[in-house]
């Protein structure tokens, strides 16, 4: 944006750099050489960052379930597990004597975290053995221990081919079988004589709706076996929401006309958007420098460990803010940007978060969006403009938060709390455009590695372009 000078009008451009430390002499002007203007340089002002751990999460009714068991050399061990229940869209009916084929979980995938080329993973099915209540209503929290029968129902070896489509075979009643591309997914063979016991054989009254049958079945959890898993592992997301998306595929044999035997089939779907798919959720920091910087009495971090999964966040503070007000009383802030950069070297072999979002709390301590993020706001840019996604070139995160800044410059609005997170927060239905802490929180498997606003290298920075009106 280009201001022009003319008569008594003098367009000021200023950037000031809101450092993280005690000493607030950190605030630098850059200017545009091209403008002729008179420069200020204000260095009152200070950007305070505290690492912090994330609280529990509700875990089901979840955008995706996650599966994994990661081996982070610096934040620790991940590991990720998955319970699910079924619906079922009618009352079941397998005839009198059905002989199954097969039974396949299908789990599509959605994204991969980790070392894809060298690790090996053992996937291992065993039924609940508590009933998961797909409810909408119903929160289960992502620390729950769900618990389970010891018998192995199925076991998978696979790798993390996430990305490839697979061709399998269609089966369709009464015409000849053919095959069919589907998307990246993993099938997991379930043990026959289990599912026949526990689901073909039972009784018709137990097969009248998913409720019924649930209260019998209970559900299944997968886990992957931590021995097998070679090298540092990953974590993988799959689509349990999107309804029929993942299930239990049944083959089997069933006397149709004319006492002609063909093989059908019936699928019971995870329907997470119903709440019955939960991820099951542990952190192992031990002896990482992420524990060491969570336990730090520090108010002012000096690196920032951010990763998502309920991972950890920060807490933002502007305590010198309204100093601002002394650069003039005609000062129109046009642009707010908080940078975050990357430390070197921590980029590889993990790559950072796509993206960091920030938001605020209310006086009630509701998460919600910044101005800059908020709808019926006028001064609403809309996510994708508020920004947050990481810069390979500088290696750094650029957050927009300039209505944010001038509602607190100007006391429109109390900082009751400001946080930056690696969570793909949704808005909520609410009239306040609260932030929805459910959806989306395990979409983000990824972690980042920043100077913090005591870092010496990697400082913090608060850019405020702003002109003044003379």
């Amino acid at each position: 944006m280009k201001f022009i000078k003319t008569g008594l009008l003098t367009t000021l451009v200023s950037l000031f750099i809101l450092g993280g430390c005690k000493n607030a002499s950190t605030i630098g002007l850059d200017v545009d050489p091209t403008l002729d203007i008179n420069s200020k340089l204000v260095d009152t002002s200070t950007v305070i960052t505290k690492l912090i751990k994330q609280d529990t999460v509700v875990a089901n009714g979840t955008a995706v379930s996650v599966l994994g068991y990661f081996k982070d050399p610096v934040f620790g061990t991940t590991t990720a597990n998955m319970a699910f229940a079924f619906s079922l869209n009618s009352a079941l009916n397998f005839g009198k004597t059905p002989i199954l084929d097969s039974a396949i979980l299908v789990l599509p995938f959605v994204g991969f975290y980790g070392d894809s080329i060298n690790t090996n993973y053992t996937a291992e099915v065993r039924q609940l053995d508590e009933t998961l209540y797909g409810e909408p209503t119903l929160a289960y929290y992502n620390n729950k221990k769900w618990k389970t029968k010891t018998t192995l129902i199925a076991t998978k070896n696979f790798k993390a081919n996430y990305k490839d489509s697979l061709t399998i075979q269609d089966i369709i009643v009464g015409k000849k079988d053919t095959v069919k591309r589907v998307v990246p997914q993993l099938r997991i063979k379930l043990d026959p004589t289990f599912i026949t016991n526990n689901i073909l054989k039972l009784d018709s009254v137990n097969l009248l709706n998913s409720k019924v049958f649930n209260a019998l079945f209970k559900g299944l959890y997968v886990s992957l076996n931590k021995t097998s898993t070679t090298q540092n592992g990953g974590i993988f997301s799959f689509d349990t929401y999107t309804s029929g998306a993942a299930r239990l595929d049944l083959f089997y044999k069933k006397p149709q006309a004319n006492n002609v035997v063909d093989t059908v089939s019936t699928s019971l779907n995870i329907n997470g958007n119903v709440g019955n798919a939960v991820s099951e959720l542990s952190w192992d920091l031990s002896g990482t420098v992420v524990n060491s910087e969570l336990l730090n009495a520090s108010k002012n971090s000096t690196t920032l460990y951010l990763k998502g999964l309920s991972g950890t966040q920060l807490k933002v503070d502007f305590p010198y803010l309204n100093t601002i007000k002394n650069l003039g009383k005609n000062i129109t802030i046009n642009r707010a940007e908080l940078v975050f950069t990357v430390v070197a070297g921590t980029e590889t072999p993990y790559k950072p978060l796509k993206r960091l979002r920030i938001y605020r709390n209310d006086i009630a301590e509701r998460p919600t969006f910044i101005a800059d993020e908020t709808p019926f706001d006028r001064r609403y840019l809309g996510p994708n403009f508020v920004g947050g996604f990481y810069n390979a070139i500088p290696k750094e995160y650029k957050i927009n938060m300039t209505g944010y800044v001038q509602d607190l410059v100007s006391g429109r609005v109390k900082n009751y709390g400001t946080f930056v997170s690696p969570n793909d927060y949704t808005a909520s239905n609410s009239p306040n455009f609260e932030i929805s802490k459910t959806i989306n929180v395990f979409n983000i498997l990824g972690r980042t590695v920043t100077g913090g606003a005591a870092s010496t290298n990697y400082k913090v920075k608060l850019k405020i372009y702003y002109t003044e009106q003379k």
